[in-house]
């Protein structure tokens, strides 16, 4: 119990403390980029296919279309 008192006592003050606040936002926005990075290349084939079906309907041709 202690242990997790003196670990929030240490977040408190890095949060106070500017440096913490954007070494924090630093982290946070690598974070999402990780995740955004991983989502992309998961689903590459998806989004592909969707962007691909979508502007040749947009357009009204298949030619844009890869198979």
């Amino acid at each position: 119990m202690q242990a997790l008192s003196r670990l929030k006592q240490k977040l408190i003050r890095v949060h106070r403390e500017d440096a913490g606040i954007e070494a924090l936002q630093v982290v946070m926005i690598l974070a999402i980029a990780a995740v955004c990075l991983v989502l992309i290349k998961t689903k590459w084939d998806d989004i592909k296919k969707f962007f691909t079906g979508n502007t040749s309907q947009a357009v009204g041709d298949d030619n844009w279309s890869t198979k």
